[in-house]
């Protein structure tokens, strides 16, 4: 595998979204951009702002992401299968693949061809095996029945076929069903959507590939969703917020200070929504290519008219991350692919906030700012191709955050009286039986759906909980 050559250029250089060799750097913007041009919407953005919450449908929560995204967003479903009820992954992994080591990564979950692929799906099936149904991973039978989409490119130079293949096997494995699997596409490595600036051939930053005006997005929102109303291809009715990341862990372990969420304006209003978590992938943060995974990833035109609230939070590069890609290997901590892995909890509690609402719930209007529309987009510029194996790792950028206001606490929504049920125990057994749930950056444990404060998570506090509605529990003086 050239072991050698790649362990030079910094981890994952010539793997996930680093097109090391100068053949893949681009001059200008890729013919596929132009169809870039009908597309281009008028958006409204607000300042930074905390994060809101809404009214979703806890049934249709999703996750999606992108090549280190993808392994992230493996690891999240497996860990959080009661939480989410499928998921999109483009060109990543089995869970666990990279067990804890570089190398591994380098050697076993991928590299330049099928030849250096070191099949990890047995290992990955005996941990998931031996963790789920544990404070680190809910059962592994909430997957049975769970719909997956499965992207990979034949021309994939970075994530080999192997990979994704085993990715399919392991879902399999556990019942999820339907699966859709996208690999007959010419593509190379990136996210695929219509509006994608690169070709679907070419391997080029900002990773953001058009096969032919392929939409893979309406693809596996039908899958998850079912029908689905047009989508929304003038100016989009709903809200791009920029919020702070800062009370989810955002400012370290390689997390973003911010991130984005797309709100539909009937999201806004209180109408029931479902949720997509979509995660970017190595050097697509946003010091890197700004908001292009966002803008270009196709999935707020169909959110737009389908109810879907967007969540897109972000990571940074860091010393031992220098491309700014997601930890589905292990540089922050042993346990990264679990509920206790400081990103994993993160991305959990972000997802939490936003589920959080109800129909009263009220979001701040944003004071609109138009982004033009014309008959072409501007130009992408050209950027610098990245430094060959024998360049010094990137050091991390210096992020300045935009000012954080207060967070404020969004009203919990008034529960139902009725009891369906009381529980008193310690609160460790109370997030083992999924009555509530670990706040990584407190060490709390959180009651589910009212988010209440139970103290932390530990066999030492007791707290009785009262199921007032299915999936909503209420702390009470007593059972």
């Amino acid at each position: 595998m050239r072991k050698e050559s790649i362990l030079a250029a910094g981890f994952l250089c010539a793997f996930l979204f680093a097109a090391c060799d100068n053949q893949h750097a681009v001059s200008s913007v890729p013919g596929g951009a132009s169809n870039q041009a009908s597309h281009r919407e008028t958006r409204h953005t607000m300042a930074t702002s905390s994060l809101g919450a809404y009214n979703i449908n806890p049934s249709k929560v999703f996750i999606a992401g992108i090549s280190s995204g993808g392994f992230m967003a493996v690891q999240l479903h497996f860990a959080y299968s009661g939480t989410f009820k499928g998921a999109a992954i483009y060109a990543g992994g089995v869970d666990y693949c990279a067990q804890d080591s570089e190398t591994n990564a380098l050697e076993d979950c991928g590299g330049a061809d099928d030849g250096a692929y070191t099949s990890e799906l047995s290992e990955s099936e005996s941990y998931i095996a031996s963790h789920q149904n544990t404070a680190g991973m809910d059962p592994v039978s909430n997957i049975k029945n769970q719909p997956v989409y499965l992207w990979h490119g034949t021309d994939d130079e970075e994530v080999p076929a192997g990979s994704m293949n085993d990715l399919q096997s392991e879902y399999g494995h556990f019942g999820a069903t339907p699966i859709t699997y996208d690999d007959t596409y010419a593509a190379n490595h990136g996210w695929e959507s219509p509006y994608g600036q690169v070709a679907c051939g070419t391997l080029a930053s900002p990773y953001m590939i058009d096969c032919s005006n392929y939409d893979s997005e309406q693809t596996w929102l039908k899958l998850f969703l079912g029908t689905l109303n047009a989508k929304n291809t003038g100016t989009l009715n709903g809200s791009l917020i920029q919020f702070s990341q800062t009370p989810y862990g955002g400012g370290s372990n390689d997390m973003d200070s911010t991130g984005w969420i797309f709100v539909p304006s009937n999201c806004a209003a209180g109408q029931s929504c479902s949720l997509v978590v979509a995660l970017h992938g190595c050097e697509q943060n946003q010091s890197v290519i700004g908001t292009e995974f966002i803008t270009e990833g196709g999935i707020e035109q169909w959110a737009d008219t389908n109810n879907i609230v967007v969540l897109y939070p972000y990571a940074v590069s860091g010393g031992s991350n220098p491309d700014g890609c997601w930890d589905w290997w292990g540089y922050t901590n042993s346990s990264y692919a679990l509920k206790s892995g400081p990103q994993m909890a993160d991305i959990y509690a972000m997802t939490k906030q936003v589920m959080n609402g109800s129909a009263a719930t009220a979001t701040p209007s944003p004071a609109p700012t138009a982004t033009p529309t014309g008959a072409s987009p501007t130009p992408t510029p050209a950027r610098t191709p990245t430094p060959s194996p024998t360049a010094s790792p990137t050091p991390a950028p210096t992020h300045t955050p935009s000012p954080i206001p207060t967070p404020t606490h969004t009203p919990s929504p008034s529960p139902t009286p009725t009891s369906l049920g009381c529980w008193t125990t310690n609160n460790y057994a109370q997030t083992q039986a999924g009555r509530a749930y670990f706040q990584y950056y407190t060490g709390d444990a959180l009651a589910e759906g009212s988010n209440e404060n139970m103290g932390l998570d530990n066999t030492y506090y007791v707290t009785s909980l009262e199921e007032t509605s299915p999936g909503y529990y209420v702390i009470v003086s007593q059972c």
